[in-house]
């Protein structure tokens, strides 16, 4: 749910609101073990408290009352304890963060802790060791890191919005591999007071969302000037009229793909829309920015890392992951000329990158080129997660701006995206752009100009099922799981090719059944009805928390030889038996 229909049921229904709310954070506290999304979450006893006490309260003076939000456990959060993604590590904080401040004063809940990757070091996700983040549209590939869980976290719908950090693209890269908006403010117009540091003088607080206008209201709320912080700035929030429509983009040799024909084809799509929209594209040497990339690990400021959490990791190695330690501990080698000839090579790189953007307001390229599974990363940690950073890793050392933004999904149920940046201070633009983009569906999410419609499956359309291909393909987007009323009896229909499931309503014989609950432009529903056939229908399914959407029904005649599973509660639950059933 979006911040502005969650802030609907609240002032329709405060009891309605409450019960969403709470059954939501009984789904996150479910499925914690299973899905490692969150390090810690709050409880159904606190968040009833929180709950309570926002009764009453309007939203005038409190622009973000009673929406949920995850914080990336290397973000301080009052009454969680930060670990940075190791135990041992692990301590209590006073008060939140700066930025986490501005959106509990503005009425925001936090309802847990993002999993990442230890010490924010990594664009993969897997180098936690409370486990692997779940990747919401495949689970065998990588979440992207180093902000795993808070990317996770959106693309399940437990949250519409949260916040992670960005220091060489972590606040990108699990946006693109999860369909989200990675937005990447300037450097410093978001205070890092109450961060744990990765590289202090290049860090970020970002925010993960489904909908612009969720990503802009939450900038402009966290983006206050900190006194406390020596790196703060102050926020621009202007608005200068440039041309939205001339658009620098890569030369081809500064392409690469590492073999991923899917993500290439993607790109080269994505940019023939662009002309095809009107946009006027530039093709430009990129070199500038990808040779600045390669300072930023290659280079010393492996050193800030080490400055930061090197001392701790010495004394607790058996602690630490491996390629976390390793990567860390070698900051310890660079030497002060070793910085200052990187400075000298960072300042020329600058001066050609601001030859370009003294001719273009806007750059456009791949937020990465590739996407590997888990099994790949594990076996080659290093180059691989390096290969991730290509295009993210000098962002923040030429002092960008940035948006990375949800473009397609590609085989496999993989999505792609691309990234917006300018200079610095250009935040405003570059959201001017994408909701240009959005308008001009040249972007896969969610809309506000388009008519929604949400839409229960519980079969072969979920996430990873044989069909969902019929969702992603008209621009449906995931939303949420959910359980239906405790009034429905499930069936599998195992004549059918797939088997599909079969839900009717039996209030005296039903139980709770699984669903997934997808927004499905209004304009795209009738086609995709069209492509189902008897004994399917569609009708109205009353959910858990009251609402009542679309969703698949069967025809009762179909059910005489179908085997019915609704003790089972999901269709996922079926299909293990049924495996487990042929051994």
């Amino acid at each position: 749910m979006t911040i502005k229909e969650i802030q609907g049921l609240l002032l329709n229904d405060f009891e309605v609101f409450k019960n969403t709310l709470l059954t939501n954070q009984e789904d996150i506290l479910s499925r914690f073990e299973e899905e490692h999304v969150f390090i810690s979450a709050l409880s159904l006893e606190n968040l009833q408290k929180k709950l309570d006490n926002i009764k009453g309260l309007s939203l005038e003076g409190h622009p973000l009352l009673g929406v949920p939000f995850v914080v990336k456990d290397n973000i301080d959060v009052d009454g969680f304890n930060t670990t940075a993604g190791c135990l041992a590590y692990s301590y209590t904080p006073k008060e939140s963060a700066f930025a986490v401040k501005q959106l509990e004063q503005a009425g925001a809940i936090c309802i847990g802790k993002g999993n990442m990757d230890q010490f924010a070091t990594g664009l993969v996700g897997i180098r936690s060791p409370y486990g692997t983040a779940t990747n919401s549209f495949n689970k065998d590939y990588i979440p992207g890191g180093s902000s795993s869980g808070s990317a996770s976290a959106v693309a399940s719908g437990y949250a519409p919005f949260s916040l992670g950090t960005d220091t060489a693209g972590s606040g990108r890269v699990p946006a693109a591999f999860q369909n989200l908006i990675g937005l990447k403010p300037t450097k410093g117009t978001v205070s890092n007071v109450g961060v744990v540091p990765a590289c202090k003088s290049q860090d970020c607080i970002t925010i993960f969302a489904n909908v612009l206008e969720d990503a802009a209201k939450v900038l402009r709320l966290m983006a206050v000037y900190d006194i406390n912080d020596p790196y703060s700035r102050k926020y621009y929030n202007g608005s200068e009229i440039v041309p939205l429509k001339t658009i620098a983009v890569p030369r081809e040799d500064n392409l690469s793909f590492f073999g991923n024909h899917s993500y290439e084809r993607a790109y080269s799509n994505f940019i023939e829309g662009l002309k095809q929209k009107g946009y006027e594209v530039k093709t430009i040497d990129f070199s500038p920015m990808l040779n600045a990339a390669k300072l930023l690990y290659d280079g010393p400021w492996v050193a800030e890392r080490y400055h930061a959490v090197g001392a701790f990791i010495e004394k607790n190695l058996e602690h630490v992951d491996k390629t976390v330690g390793s990567i860390i501990l070698n900051g310890k080698n660079p030497s002060a000329i070793d910085y200052f000839e990187a400075e000298y090579n960072l300042a020329r790189f600058k001066k050609e990158f601001e030859k370009y953007a003294a001719l273009y307001k806007s750059f456009i390229m791949p937020t990465t080129g590739t996407i590997y599974t888990k099994t790949e990363v594990q076996e080659n940690p290093v180059a691989l997660n390096s290969n991730l950073g290509y295009y993210t890793n000098f962002m923040n050392l030429l002092d960008c701006s940035a948006i990375a933004l949800p473009v397609s999904i590609e085989e496999g149920n993989l999505p792609f995206g691309i990234t917006l940046f300018s200079v610095a201070f250009q935040d405003e633009h570059l959201l001017n752009l994408a909701n240009t983009l959005c308008q001009d569906k040249l972007l896969n999410l969610s809309d506000n100009s388009v008519d929604y419609i949400d839409l229960a499956v519980c079969g072969a359309h979920k996430k990873g099922g044989a069909l969902n291909y019929q969702l992603t393909e008209i621009g449906a987007v995931f939303k949420t799981t959910s359980f239906t009323l405790s009034e429905y009896r499930f069936f599998a229909l195992e004549h059918m090719e797939p088997p599909r499931p079969g839900l009717i309503r039996d209030p005296d014989n039903g139980g709770k059944i699984e669903v997934e609950i997808w927004k499905v432009p209004s304009t795209k529903l009738g086609g995709f009805i069209h492509q189902v056939g008897a004994p399917l229908s569609f009708g109205k399914v009353l959910l858990e928390n009251g609402e009542s959407v679309t969703s698949f029904l069967s025809e009762s005649y179909a059910l005489s030889d179908a085997v019915e599973i609704t003790r089972l509660q999901s269709w996922e639950n079926y299909l293990i038996q049924k495996e487990r059933n042929k051994s």
